[in-house]
């Protein structure tokens, strides 16, 4: 007899009972065409949970299944948190074939955007920046 597959408990991240300033959102909108394009929407999430371990972060992936991803779509985006809004930080939707260019070449490129974003909120709080790096920037 062939396993059922878990549904997989969706959470309201603006609940009360699971609400934290400190947990940033990464919402990325990923096809279900390939494989790859999912590989690449959890290693966006890993990544930015290891560049910058002082957030939390949470990977959404096509709005918890409630979003039919659009044909070709790889899009990334950051709230601050649940309550906040969304911010764009990579569109793959236009870019293409090939596949490859869909998806940023490291995600790196994107940590200044990040930081950005979570320095609107907390200007005071640096975030994903060491202290030599903080110290030697260029205004």
């Amino acid at each position: 007899m062939p396993k059922a597959k878990k549904k997989v408990k969706e959470v309201d991240w603006t609940a009360d009972e699971n609400f934290s300033k400190e947990r940033s959102i990464i919402y990325v909108e990923h096809t279900t065409e390939c494989p790859i394009f999912q590989i690449k929407a959890e290693e966006c999430g890993v990544f930015f949970q290891e560049r910058i371990p002082e957030r939390q972060f949470q990977l959404v992936r096509n709005k918890n299944g409630k979003q039919v991803p659009r044909d070709g779509a790889f899009e990334i985006g950051i709230s601050q948190n649940a309550r906040t809004s969304v911010h764009e930080l990579w569109s793959g939707l236009t870019k293409g074939p090939p596949r490859r260019d869909k998806f940023p070449n490291d995600f790196e490129v994107l940590v200044p955007d990040v930081q950005r974003v979570l320095k609107k909120f907390y200007p005071d709080k640096a975030v994903g920046i060491s202290d030599d790096e903080e110290d030697h920037t260029d205004y």
